[in-house]
C-alpha cells in the first residue's frame, strides 16, 4: 500500500469503489450497444453504410471487399494473391454469420433477463460467459484468416502493411 492509499479517508473509498461499480453497468451497455450493432440483422456499426456503418450484412461486407480491394492495390498484390486472400476472407464471412446470428440471440437474452420484473443473476452472468466464449470464437476464425492471408503476403508487402496501420492507428479506415 502507497502512502496516498493510506491517507484516503474511508468515505474516498467508498466513492471510489462506487464510481467504479457504476462504470462495469456502462461499459457492459457500450459493448453490448457496440455487439449489437455489429451483430444485428439491420446493421453492422456506427455510422453511415457508405462507412461500414448502419446499413444490412450485404452492405457491410461490400464495404469490408472494397476496403480489401484498397489493401490489395496498396501492396500491389498480384492476380494470384488477390484470388487467394479474396477466397481466405470469403470463407471468413461465411463462418462469421453463424457467429454472428449466436451474438444476436445472446444479446437478446441478455435484455430479456435485464428487463424482467426480477433479474436473474446467474441466468445474466451465464449468458455473459456464452457471449465471451463466443466473441473468442469470432476472434479465432478472424485470426486463421489473418494468418491465412499473411501466408500469401510477401514479407516486404506485410511490413508495408504493418506501417500502414501503424500510420493511421486508431483512424479506422483504409
Amino acid at each position: 500500500m502507497n502512502s496516498t492509499e493510506s491517507t484516503k479517508t474511508p468515505h474516498a473509498r467508498k466513492r471510489h469503489l462506487w464510481l467504479l461499480l457504476a462504470a462495469v453497468p456502462v461499459l457492459l451497455g457500450a459493448g453490448f450497444c457496440a455487439a449489437r450493432a455489429h451483430a444485428a440483422d439491420d446493421g453492422f456499426g456506427f455510422g453511415p453504410p457508405a462507412f461500414g456503418g448502419g446499413g444490412t450484412p450485404e452492405q457491410h461486407k461490400e464495404f469490408m471487399e472494397r476496403r480489401l480491394d484498397k489493401m490489395l492495390s496498396m501492396l500491389k498484390a498480384n492476380d494470384s494473391q488477390r484470388t487467394s486472400i479474396k477466397a481466405i476472407f470469403e470463407r471468413m464471412f461465411a463462418e462469421m454469420q453463424p457467429i454472428h446470428q449466436q451474438h444476436k440471440q445472446l444479446h437478446d437474452g441478455i435484455l430479456a433477463a435485464f428487463t424482467a420484473d426480477t433479474v436473474d443473476r446467474a441466468a445474466v452472468e451465464k449468458l455473459r460467459v456464452q457471449a465471451i466464449a463466443l466473441m473468442d470464437q469470432g476472434s479465432q476464425v478472424f485470426s486463421k484468416a489473418l494468418l491465412d492471408a499473411a501466408q500469401v503476403l510477401t514479407p516486404e508487402q506485410r511490413q508495408t502493411l504493418a506501417k500502414f496501420i501503424q500510420g493511421h492507428h486508431g483512424r479506422h479506415h483504409f
